[in-house]
C-alpha cells in the first residue's frame, strides 16, 4: 500500500468510518510508515483540539449585554421610516454599487455618484449666481 492510498484514509480512520478491512490495511501501513504515522498523531491532535474548543465556556466581554441592547434601540423597528441619513447613505451605497468608479491615472479611483454630485453643486452654483444677478439687475431697473 502506498502512503497516497493511505493519507486518503486517515480522516475516514479518525472518523470511524473504514471496515474492517481497510482499518486493518491501514494500521499495517502505519506500523511501518513514520510519515503517515506522524500524520495520523497531528490529524488527531487537531481534531481533539478542535472538539474541546467546541466545549469550551466563553463569556461576553463586561458590558456586551448593554451594547448590544443600545445598539438595538437606536435601530428602527421593522417597517418604520428610517431616518433621513441613514435612507440617503443607504441610496448612496446603492448608487456606488449600480454606477461604479471612474480609473484615474495612478491607480486611484473615483466614485461616479461624486462626479454626479460635484455636477449638481456646480449647476447649482451658476443657477444661484445667475437669479442673484437677475435680482440685481431687476433693482437697478426699479424705478425709484
Amino acid at each position: 500500500m502506498d502512503c497516497s492510498y493511505s493519507r486518503e484514509r486517515i480522516n475516514k480512520f479518525i472518523d470511524g468510518e473504514l471496515g474492517y478491512l481497510e482499518v486493518a490495511e491501514l494500521q499495517g501501513h502505519l506500523s511501518f510508515c513514520a510519515d503517515c504515522s506522524a500524520e495520523l498523531a497531528q490529524m488527531s491532535e487537531v481534531r481533539g483540539a478542535l472538539a474541546a474548543w467546541g466545549r469550551l465556556e466563553l463569556a461576553p466581554s463586561p458590558g456586551f449585554a448593554e451594547r448590544v441592547t443600545a445598539a438595538v434601540e437606536l435601530e428602527p423597528a421593522p417597517g418604520a421610516a428610517r431616518p433621513f441619513g441613514r435612507a440617503v447613505d443607504d441610496a448612496l451605497g446603492r448608487l456606488d454599487e449600480t454606477l461604479g468608479c471612474i480609473p484615474l491615472p495612478g491607480g486611484h479611483t473615483i466614485p461616479v455618484k461624486n462626479v454626479i454630485g460635484w455636477g449638481l453643486a456646480a449647476a447649482a452654483a451658476v443657477v444661484i449666481g445667475l437669479e442673484r444677478r437677475h435680482l440685481r439687475r431687476s433693482r437697478e431697473l426699479e424705478p425709484s
